[in-house]
This record gives structure tokens, sequence and C-alpha cells, in this order.
């Protein structure tokens, strides 16, 4: 029961981002603050390679909650995303003391979403 909760929650946020990225990468950048640094649109195709991805992952996630088979291989899949954005923002953090407002929050979500993934993982039992 606890991981159908998790990997509900888990597919609701990712695949609820991940569209609103995929389709209105502007609205994306709008929330993060980010504005593109060349006229050719590039960040347009790299903000939609990447919420292509979290809108899979939550696909995944709710895929996971009818096939138990599933459940382990999103759970891994979330703990090293997450774990490899939590580098990247600590790193980013020290370097550049960007540590406040939204980067802050999104830290706090992606590290919340790292130890349950990785708590799940780890607990569960299955044979690859």
């Amino acid at each position: 029961m606890l991981d159908k909760i998790f990997l509900t929650l888990f597919g609701l946020e990712w695949f609820g981002f991940g569209v609103l990225g995929l389709f209105f990468p502007d609205v994306i950048a709008g929330m993060l603050g980010v504005t593109s640094y060349s006229e050719s649109n590039l960040y347009l195709n790299e903000t939609r390679a990447l919420y292509a991805f979290f809108t899979i992952l939550g696909l995944m996630s709710l895929m996971s909650i009818f096939n138990v088979n599933l459940r382990k291989k999103v759970y891994l899949t979330f703990a090293i995303l997450m774990g490899s954005f939590l580098i990247g923002r600590l790193l980013s953090f020290g370097l550049d003391g960007s540590f406040y407002g939204t980067s802050a929050l999104i830290f706090v979500n992606e590290l919340i979403v790292f130890l349950i993934a990785y708590w799940r993982y780890s607990r569960r039992e299955f044979i690859f």
C-alpha cells in the first residue's frame, strides 16, 4: 500500500511537470527564472528533451502501481536521477552560492524523492 501511495505521488508530480515542460517550456523556464542565452531556441529543444524523460518517468511510476515487477526499476531510476541532480546542485550551491528561493525548494523536493526512492529500492526484494 505504501508503494502505491509513493508511486502515485511521484507519477503525478513528474508526469505533470514533464508534460508542462514538454509542451510549454517557456512556462517552466519562467517558473525557474531561467532565460534563454541564445536566439537559436536551443534551450527549447534541451528543455523538451529533458522534460520528455520526466514525462516517461512519471508514466513508468504510474504503470508500476499495477505492475509489481516494474517498481524496483522505477525506484532505482528515481534514486539515480535524483542523486545525480542532488550532487550537481550541491556543487552549484558551493561554487556559485545559489541556495535560495526556488533552487532551495527544488533541492528539498529532490532530496525527499531521493530518500524515499532509495529507501523503497533497498527494502524491496526483487531478482533482476
